[in-house]
């Protein structure tokens, strides 16, 4: 499988975020995303429902969400939050176990055959606390991005909007 491009830009990017729960997280998030145009309407009602039956919460050593859902995605993209407290996302092992979260990593995909591809990703990238505990740490935006993308860029390319790309 090729790399899987996402798009993402500064407007997706939201840093100390204040939300009272996942799902006003999610709800912003995704308003975002559908005013670019990225998603149809329904995928967030598509993505709160699935959070509901299939949660998305990762028990790491600095736990993380990443909601998603196949369909409904006009192109590829990665959206995410770092919340100045946190919220609580049930752990996705079906454990019903809540656990607080920080970060959290919106994306969808126009294949849906390549998204344990992008979860892989995601979970290579953050098994190592110190990656998300910086994450937290970063206040500006264009520096978050570089961040992010030098941690999924092996086989993942996280690009802003307009810029060119290089393959290796």
């Amino acid at each position: 499988m090729g790399n899987i491009s996402l798009q993402i830009d500064e407007d997706l990017a939201l840093l100390n975020f204040e939300a009272k729960d996942s799902t006003e997280v999610i709800k912003e998030l995704g308003k975002r995303v559908l005013a670019k145009g990225y998603i149809e309407e329904e995928f967030i009602e598509k993505l709160l429902e699935r959070e509901e039956n299939f949660p998305t919460g990762l028990e790491t050593a600095c736990p993380f969400a990443i909601p998603h859902v196949g369909g409904f995605c006009n192109t590829s993209f990665l959206s995410f939050a770092v919340l100045k407290e946190p919220v609580i996302f049930n752990a996705m092992d079906g454990s019903g176990k809540e656990l607080s979260v920080r970060c959290v990593f919106m994306f969808g995909i126009t294949d849906p055959q390549g998204q344990v591809e992008v979860l892989k990703k995601f979970i290579f990238a953050f098994r190592e606390e110190e990656n998300l505990k910086k994450l937290q740490e970063m206040t500006d935006a264009k520096e978050t991005l570089k961040y992010l993308k030098s941690l999924l860029g092996d086989g993942l390319e996280v690009k802003t909007i307009g810029e060119v790309v290089e393959k290796n």
